[in-house]
């Protein structure tokens, strides 16, 4: 599925921070993610922004103190800034209140919106089954916000379109998540993946018939053996 600005929204309001600063003459849109997992994911980004509203977005690796370090995608300019704003009601402190815009709430929008928010947001892992192996083959698909109104949103469009969608509290978040191969499936028919970072996991997953944890995207690249190339530009 191509990117659209659809799914750019749903990063947003994943990953998203916008700066509105009159008084210094601060306009910024910001999104951060992983160094390893991300990178491709965010010069598609880029690429998007540069075709679709003729940005020059800065996408590079920013070192934090503790020796982590981080991906940023930046974009100062302040026509877009308001236009995210107006449009999509954007503001600088979004955490505990964003949500979708109304008038995205309809499934052929809202899907795009649930893909960029998965894809910054979400996690797809996969747990072992007690019945048959104790290799991790069980397919789970979560998203976690600190948003109520965000969270009953994401579970309502789910519902309402035929998805088995549970949730749980955890501190101040919450958790929702489908189970299960036949809502993978689902996701991935209607709603799909992005990136390669989730492609690579999906993909590995169907090769060995089980997942492998806590390896990296060039590692699963690799066992993958060229399979990702194949599939994943006809998609992204």
């Amino acid at each position: 599925m191509k990117f659209n600005l659809y799914e750019f929204i749903g990063v947003m309001i994943g990953d998203g921070c916008l700066m509105d600063y009159p008084h210094l003459r601060a306009y910024r849109v910001e999104i951060t993610g992983n160094v390893v997992e991300e990178r491709n994911y965010y010069e598609k980004i880029s690429i998007f922004l540069q075709k679709e509203f003729n940005l020059t977005p800065k996408v590079f690796e920013r070192s934090y103190k503790d020796g982590s370090k981080g991906l940023k995608l930046i974009v100062n300019n302040k026509k877009f800034v308001y236009f995210l704003k107006n449009e999509y009601g954007f503001t600088n402190n979004k955490t505990y209140t964003v949500e979708i815009p109304n008038h995205l709430m309809t499934w052929e929008k809202s899907k795009h919106v649930l893909r960029g928010i998965f894809e910054t947001d979400g996690c797809l892992y996969f747990s072992k089954s007690k019945v048959t192996t104790n290799k991790p083959t069980y397919p789970r698909l979560e998203i976690t916000t600190v948003s109520i109104k965000l969270a009953n949103q994401i579970i309502k469009i789910l519902k309402e379109n035929g998805f088995s969608v549970q949730n749980h509290k955890n501190r101040s978040s919450t958790v929702i998540y489908l189970s299960g191969t036949e809502m993978l499936q689902k996701w991935i028919t209607e709603i799909g993946f992005s990136s390669e970072k989730n492609w690579s996991k999906y993909l590995l997953w169907k090769k060995l018939g089980y997942y492998i944890p806590r390896i990296t995207l060039p590692e699963r690249l690799s066992l993958l053996e060229g399979e990702c190339s194949q599939i994943i530009p006809e998609i992204i």
